[in-house]
């Protein structure tokens, strides 16, 4: 039998294998929640007494560890606890300031920065809007600029999506920062490995706008993948960064036809994989050794030009700063140049596509404490 717990003061007692969260809903306790898979930590408690288990307090920040933080519904007790909701995560009254459409999925959405507010590029907030509708949201901002950027994808039907894309001028509540998905200004010269779909762009172009900011001398990969070329809604602020920035490359990915993905995104100067043409696959990943999306050897050797190019960048080698090719994601990641035991990688969007590339790039050499891994998942039903 589970032991009792105490939430806020009155006793609990939870089915065998009930988790906190569960166990509180059934007995008409609401905690807010959003996932409830221990990836967006809507749902973070504090124990006042006893010990949460371990599993609980996964990807927690070490700060709030220390607090006795951790995840209701990922708790399941196996000692008394006596927990109470956490006043450790800020909570901030803000505005909305500005909506603009990115493209017919997608929402530029801008806040205005709380007083008091801190964070890290590529950590995420939730927003609380009125009716207690709560989602997270990662920004896309970096600290300093003048509000708080995030890219909100438009579900039909969305009650906070739909809500955002009219309230420009009202007021939300915001809660965080979470998440250790972030820039590192110590390691000016590390390469840096970033991966996403769909709105995973917001936290990797933190990222991205932070290293640049601080300077950043190592290269920086930038991926994008969607299954359209439409769904790659910010390609052409991507491309101008990157004019811009000579150690930064960025690639995008689409799964469509061709032919097709020429005729969606306008174009860019000369003609040209720089300026927004698709182009054919290069074969590197056949030649790389590493995971492909046909299930080739992982870690069977990498190309000897291969070596040291942690320290090269696309002004040094003449490749074009900006490629669109017809491939999938993971393919083209795999078939990068850089050493992935030298990267610090950022993987977010797509929970499947996470993990995957997760494990193969920690399989093709990438220390598993410099992997960053946003899945964007969906809330409970």
């Amino acid at each position: 039998m589970s032991p009792r717990v105490h939430f806020a003061g009155t006793p609990y007692d939870l089915l065998p294998g009930e988790t906190l969260l569960g166990g509180l809903a059934r007995q008409g306790v609401s905690i807010p929640s959003f996932c409830r898979t221990g990836v967006c930590q809507t749902c973070i408690v504090r124990a006042t007494s006893g010990q949460p288990p371990r599993e609980s307090q996964v990807g927690v920040a070490g700060a709030l560890v220390q607090q006795g933080c951790f995840l209701a519904c990922q708790c399941v007790p196996d000692g008394p606890l006596e927990v109470e909701l956490s006043d450790a995560i800020g909570s901030f009254a803000t505005r909305v300031a500005r909506v603009e459409g990115l493209s017919h999925q997608v929402m530029r959405v801008e806040l205005e920065v709380p007083e008091g507010f801190t964070f890290r590029a590529g950590q995420f907030v939730q927003l609380e809007r009125e009716g207690g509708v709560t989602r997270p949201y990662s920004i896309a901002s970096i600290p300093g600029a003048k509000r708080l950027e995030l890219h909100v994808k438009l579900h039909s039907g969305g009650v906070m999506s739909q809500w955002l894309r009219w309230a420009e001028k009202q007021p939300i509540t915001l809660r965080g920062p979470f998440g250790e998905c972030f820039y590192f200004d110590n390691e000016l010269d590390r390469p840096l490995l970033l991966a996403g779909t769909g709105t995973g762009l917001a936290p990797l172009l933190g990222v991205t706008r932070a290293a640049l900011a601080a300077g950043h001398r190592g290269p920086i990969h930038l991926y994008h993948g969607s299954s359209t070329r439409a769904g790659l809604y910010l390609f052409d602020e991507l491309r101008t960064l990157a004019e811009a920035a000579p150690g930064l490359r960025v690639f995008g990915s689409v799964l469509e036809a061709p032919e097709e993905a020429t005729t969606t995104l306008p174009r860019r100067g000369a003609s040209g994989v720089g300026s927004g043409s698709v182009a054919p696959s290069s074969g590197k990943a056949a030649s790389s050794g590493r995971a492909t999306a046909a299930g080739k050897p992982i870690g069977a050797g990498k190309p000897a030009s291969a070596k040291g190019a942690a320290g090269a960048t696309a002004s040094t080698t003449g490749e074009p700063r900006c490629v669109l090719r017809h491939e999938t994601l993971d393919k083209l990641i795999l078939a990068d140049p850089l050493d992935f035991f030298q990267c610090r990688v950022y993987l977010c969007g797509d929970p499947g596509l996470v993990q995957r590339l997760r494990k193969r790039i920690y399989l093709s050499g990438a220390p598993q404490a410099r992997i960053h891994c946003d899945p964007f998942v969906a809330p409970a039903s």
